[in-house]
């Protein structure tokens, strides 16, 4: 399976931390976990106070003052998780920075070495936001740790009318997206630890892409003897099995209600229009780029998944392959 010890929940006490929080401590009550948590204070909040001193040579307490910002905030989570989850009050780790949200966060996780972060995404049409808008796509792109993006897919994207508080929802069904690739086994573990921590059921999805078709049709032999629903029909049942020896292998045989399901089309439409029919309440997806890069770019599948899905996406960190 897969073991998880740390969890570094990123919150900026906006609407969206108590969703955070939530996700961050339903996971970590299943087992002996650390939660660490995370919050900057963006440069906006601290660069008036540094002009004042730099201006008015009267102003000597400007480290002062930015330590009193960094007490109040870590005063503010305490407040929330006394208020909203007081059995947690002695169980977090509470950790501030200041900065660039992003680029803290990224240095925090690196410095920390959690096993999960957990951060908040409002959806493409608040990317006015500095900490949950542009911030969250730079990290989740950049991160190279395990990121669970949180979202509520009630409001996401502004679909529900009117104003709503952001909630985290129950973790019923999970759906794990899986393309054979190196990562697959590990996204498996990750999408059994989930679903043994929340008692979910799990669905293993694979999609055969309209690529992949185009290509065997082209090289088919004899040529223009390529019959598309025989094709289809093979493959899917060639690939059931593969997943089926896959979660076998991955030690996910204990996990009752396992689904699996392979269909074909655009990879990332597939995965979105799949996880709506089966009501998943998480994705759990591969990274793609470089294995060995701090730094590594992600697929167009997964991007588009990241900025179009109404329920929470838990994406791996490239170095999980060695």
């Amino acid at each position: 399976m897969t073991d998880i010890k740390t969890i570094m929940a990123c919150i900026d006490l906006s609407d969206y931390s108590p969703m955070t929080l939530a996700y961050a401590f339903g996971l970590a009550q299943q087992g002996d976990i650390k939660v660490i948590i995370c919050s900057v204070i963006s440069l906006r909040e601290a660069t008036p106070v540094f002009m004042t001193g730099t201006i008015y040579h009267c102003r000597e307490d400007t480290k002062e003052y930015l330590d009193e910002l960094k007490e109040k905030r870590k005063t503010q989570i305490n407040e929330l998780i006394m208020e909203r989850f007081p059995q947690f009050s002695d169980k977090t780790d509470i950790r501030i920075s200041m900065g660039h949200p992003a680029d803290e966060i990224l240095d925090m996780v690196e410095r920390i070495g959690p096993d999960l972060v957990v951060m908040a995404n409002k959806g493409r049409s608040n990317l006015s936001s500095f900490m949950f808008g542009s911030s969250a796509e730079y990290v989740f792109r950049y991160c190279t740790t395990p990121l669970l993006s949180v979202r509520d897919k009630r409001i996401f994207k502004r679909m529900h009318p009117g104003k709503a508080t952001p909630e985290a929802g129950k973790i019923r069904i999970i759906m794990a997206a899986v393309d054979f690739s190196p990562w697959s086994p590990a996204i498996l573990a990750k999408a059994g630890w989930v679903a043994k921590a929340s008692g979910a059921k799990l669905h293993v999805f694979n999609c055969i892409s309209t690529k992949e078709i185009a290509w065997v049709k082209s090289h088919y032999i004899p040529e223009n003897t390529f019959d598309l629903e025989l094709f289809l029909s093979k493959e899917k049942q060639r690939r059931y099995d593969l997943l089926a020896d896959q979660i076998k292998a991955a030690g996910l045989s204990s996990i009752e209600d396992i689904n699996i399901s392979i269909d074909s089309g655009v990879p990332y439409e597939q995965i979105l229009s799949v996880s709506q029919e089966i009501g998943a309440d998480i994705l759990v997806l591969g990274p793609k780029g470089r294995s060995r890069s701090t730094r590594f770019s992600l697929g167009s599948t997964i991007e588009k998944i990241f900025r179009h899905s109404p329920v929470p996406v838990l994406r791996l960190g490239p170095d999980i392959v060695h």
